[in-house]
């Protein structure tokens, strides 16, 4: 049996041991995410949640603190039968505002309204509220939750990032192979490898990006997956007219272009400016479809977000695209026993990695200082803490990359090039040369698999990264603060500060059930608030109460910017109490 043959033999459980450490991520990543966080939030609605209006109202109006978009049949009113009431929607003035109007005659009772949204960056927001008119009793909470119908769609928001790491990855890995055979790759044969590569990942790309589509369309729609695919499902106007949808058909067309490109390239052998700017532009396009969904077209200033993110995705793509390719092609050298093509290879590679990993840092670095804004919002949220993860393994991918460039390069090309000049086959130093050179080789292929591995993770971990709220929104350093704890194993609490900044702000808190609807069974809750930095409280609050389970409360009583303490503390019964302590810091 020759030599190569059991070198290959002997690569075989490599790749899958490889697969391995990307696996467990996916299953950590899988058992720790919820769904992803709304990035809108709702500021007021009108009537307020919970109230009784002595007349009918002529509409009702939510309005949120961005613009966001209504899918169809995205805002709808119930009686409590219930029966849908409202004549769909009314027109208001204000791109932060959506109404519905109501028939003139509307009988006293209770009313559902039930809202399915999308911000600005493609992420749904979708939530219930209450009211009554005239003498009416309240709607009974089993039917608002059965028309909320939101918890049972739990799965798309780990399936959803799933899926667009996925997608990031085919895309990265198609366009990364455009850039490795231009600058890169020494052969045809090179090519011809990296062209199997690159066509794996556009179908890759565009399998996952295909996919996403329904998953989106439920987690908008608030449908089950086989209602997406039924007549007005939804399905075709989320391909069609929402953000996500463009930048999922114009990430389509660009890759089956680089494909077509690729074929061209691979007929003309060797290729040509001409074959290689095609595949390069293409591969550009599909990553670039990002920008028209995300982050960076709901956050000013949008110039800067949109023109980083394409700076970052296009340094990734030849970075970490790039890696995976180099490991293919350095494992091929392996088995050809050719050391000096390898480090040829290793070499062309990193003096083009190390301008894309310049570009893409400096790109993250602008990114995260709109994104984050400052350092607390980093270990205060989890886009924070993904990020660090992310940037932790890029750490690690980049000491790999430097030790191969400048220890295991030179040694495994000083095999059969030294430094002195010809080789001397009985010197001794000759046998030292070749044994550091077979140790560099075996090394080279770890330290290289440790990279790609990186670059899965990392792909990964994107496609998390992109389905949470900003760090710094999250935060509440860019405007109102709002999170949810657990109060006890059946109730969370839900607490929104606006604008958090020093002097006079809304405080809201909702007393929620495990699916996510306001709860009527408490009905006594107060604040307590205490600056923590000089321990000045605690200072109580009485919040009035707008409707089951939602208290309010407009006060000037933060007068400090820094680390507050709202203790809020709930009467779940006549006997029992329950509080919970949750950190906000205000700005200033």
């Amino acid at each position: 049996m020759s030599q190569g043959h059991l070198e290959r033999r002997a690569g075989g459980p490599t790749t899958a041991r490889l697969l391995v450490v990307p696996l467990l991520a996916l299953v950590w990543l899988t058992a720790l995410a919820v769904p992803a966080a709304a990035h809108a939030v709702l500021v007021e609605t009108l009537p307020a949640d919970g109230t009784a209006a002595q007349t009918p109202p002529e509409t009702v109006v939510l309005r949120f603190n961005e613009p966001v978009q209504v899918p169809a049949d995205g805002i709808r009113v119930f009686d409590s039968s219930p029966t849908r009431v409202d004549r769909g929607p009314a027109d208001t003035a204000d791109a932060t505002e959506v109404a519905v109007a109501l028939p003139p005659d509307l009988p006293d009772g209770g009313y559902v309204v039930t809202y399915r949204v999308i911000s600005a960056d493609s992420h749904p927001v979708a939530g219930t509220f209450t009211f009554t008119v005239g003498a009416g009793e309240p709607v009974d909470e089993a039917v608002v939750a059965d028309l909320f119908g939101g918890a049972g769609q739990a799965w798309t928001g780990t399936v959803g990032p799933v899926l667009r790491g996925l997608s990031y990855l085919g895309v990265l890995l198609a366009a990364g192979a455009a850039a490795f055979s231009a600058w890169v790759a020494g052969s045809v044969l090179d090519r011809r490898a990296v062209g199997t590569w690159a066509v794996r990942g556009a179908v890759v790309g565009a399998v996952a990006s295909l996919l996403a589509v329904p998953v989106q369309t439920v987690a908008v729609t608030g449908r089950d997956l086989a209602g997406v695919f039924t007549p007005g499902g939804g399905l075709g106007e989320t391909l069609v007219f929402s953000s996500f949808g463009q930048s999922t058909l114009l990430r389509l067309v660009a890759l089956a272009a680089f494909v077509l490109a690729w074929q061209r390239l691979g007929d003309a052998h060797q290729g040509g400016t001409r074959a290689h700017l095609e595949v390069l532009l293409t591969g550009a396009l599909a990553a670039g479809s990002y920008l028209l969904d995300g982050h960076q077209r709901a956050v000013e200033p949008t110039w800067l977000l949109m023109g980083a993110d394409l700076v970052h995705l296009l340094g990734a793509a030849v970075w970490l695209g790039g890696l995976v390719l180099l490991f293919g092609a350095v494992r091929t050298r392996r088995l050809d026993d050719d050391p000096v093509g390898a480090a040829g290879l290793v070499a062309r590679f990193s003096r083009v990695a190390f301008w894309s990993v310049v570009a893409l840092s400096a790109a993250g670095i602008a990114m995260s200082v709109v994104l984050v804004r400052v350092p607390r919002a980093l270990t205060a949220t989890g886009y924070g803490w993904t990020l660090v993860a992310k940037v932790a393994i890029v750490a690690v991918v980049l000491l790999a990359a430097a030790y191969n460039r400048w220890r295991l390069e030179p040694a495994i090309a000083a095999r059969l090039a030294p430094a002195g000049g010809a080789v001397d086959v009985d010197s001794p130093d000759t046998d030292v040369r070749e044994r550091r050179s077979r140790r560099a080789w075996a090394q080279l292929r770890t330290t290289l698999a440790v990279e790609v591995v990186g670059v899965l993770v990392v792909a990964l971990l994107t496609g998390f990264l992109v389905s949470q709220r900003p760090a710094a929104e999250a935060a509440g350093v860019t405007g109102a603060y709002q999170t949810t704890v657990a109060l006890t194993e059946e109730y969370d609490v839900d607490l929104v500060v606006d604008p958090n900044q020093v002097g006079l702000n809304a405080i809201h808190v909702y007393v929620l059930e495990q699916t996510g609807q306001p709860t009527g069974d408490v009905q006594d809750l107060r604040l307590e608030l205490t600056y923590v930095p000089q321990q000045i409280g605690p200072i109580e609050i009485e919040p009035f109460l707008v409707g089951p389970g939602h208290w309010t409360a407009n006060i000037e009583d933060l007068r400090f910017a820094g680390e507050w303490e709202v203790r809020v503390v709930a009467g779940i019964d006549r006997f029992t109490e329950a509080d919970v302590r949750i950190p906000v810091v205000v700005n200033r």
